[in-house]
């Protein structure tokens, strides 16, 4: 494909829409011709926000109309496979948000539908993305620390106590049974790939303390990969232990090897201490759009080049075999190894 063919829809205008059409605005020679959102106040809003020229209210509709090549799916997951199926019918390549599906059954069936369609896949997974985590491997990767041989991954955020409050994905948080872990943990779980490989097993802890959920809020994940043991650690009800005067990641992030330990502050520094040195790198406070940016980029480099997708429908699966075996893990307070116990998530 083409750079000046590259012309796209994105369908849902809530939080995460805006991340992604800013990111489009920064990526050269792609267009997108039309949003679509069962709120038409949210639809207008976006359209004026990124200069986009039609609105929809109908998503199907706009498949129809419009002439593009590529959507950009930015809705909840109870409709993913839904509109994927539609945009595939259609010959439609498909980006869509995280996490993309209630199922593994749900996602092999999306698989399944754009392969048979001939059109590529892309879960929009942008944890990875994030700077600092393609700086990480990079480190890593050179040998510079030596081998890995732990990681801890911390988040402590005040969003459900003393009252829930989310931001603008409140209302669509409140109502779902998994919450923390199939949200926020998918991003480190997929990077925790990214960065050491495939995992081997988990252990996961899960508990709901705040009010106004049905999902959990706090969890704590061990999992051990190939040589690395590391702990992923997740708080919606906490107030974060240190204040930053800036805030630029999510969490903290501690990585430990032979030679070296790597640590990224919420305010975007990174600290490589060594036994005689140390090396800080200053990454900038835009890090959720960072990822978005990096994600769709990637995107588009694939779609252009014919390269595989980091984050394609196939290897999204791992990292939702992981998601769900947590859940299996945490109700049956058993560990759950991977690929030996995956027919009891299906």
């Amino acid at each position: 494909m083409a750079k000046d063919s590259m012309r796209g829809v994105l369908i849902g205008c809530g939080y995460a829409s805006w991340f992604q059409l800013e990111a489009w605005k920064q990526i050269s020679d792609v267009e997108i011709v039309a949003v679509s959102s069962r709120n038409i106040e949210n639809a207008r809003r976006r359209a004026a926000e990124f200069d986009i020229p039609k609105v929809y209210t109908d998503y199907r509709e706009m498949l129809d109309t419009e002439e593009f090549n590529f959507v950009d799916i930015s809705t909840p997951p109870v409709v993913h496979l839904e509109m994927i199926k539609e945009a595939a019918k259609r010959g439609l390549h498909v980006l869509c948000q995280k996490p993309i599906a209630d199922t593994l059954q749900e996602l092999y069936k999306m698989i399944d539908i754009c392969s048979s369609a001939g059109v590529r896949f892309m879960v929009n997974e942008n944890g990875r993305f994030q700077p600092w985590f393609r700086k990480m491997k990079e480190i890593i990767s050179i040998g510079k620390m030596g081998s890995p041989f732990h990681a801890n991954f911390s988040y402590h955020a005040r969003m459900t106590l003393p009252k829930f409050n989310t931001g603008g994905q409140g209302n669509l948080f409140s109502k779902m049974p998994r919450l923390i872990t199939y949200e926020l943990g998918v991003h480190s779980l997929d990077t925790l790939r990214y960065l050491f490989g495939e995992p081997l097993s988990l252990y996961a802890l899960m508990n709901q303390v705040g009010e106004g959920i049905i999902g959990e809020d706090i969890a704590s994940l061990t999992v051990q990969l190939e040589g690395v043991q590391a702990l992923v650690d997740m708080s919606w009800a906490s107030i974060p232990p240190r204040r930053y005067d800036q805030y630029a990641s999510w969490g903290e992030y501690c990585i430990a090897a032979e030679k070296g330990t790597l640590l990224l502050e919420k305010n975007g520094l990174l600290h490589l201490v060594m036994d005689d040195c140390e090396e800080t790198i200053q990454f900038p406070e835009e890090g959720e759009l960072l990822g978005y940016l990096g994600a769709q980029q990637h995107f588009v480099d694939c779609m252009i080049s014919g390269d595989a997708f980091e984050t394609s429908g196939t290897e999204t699966l791992k990292t939702m075999e992981l998601v769900f075996g947590a859940y299996k893990s945490a109700e049956d307070n058993e560990v759950y190894w991977v690929g030996k116990d995956l027919d009891q998530l299906t």
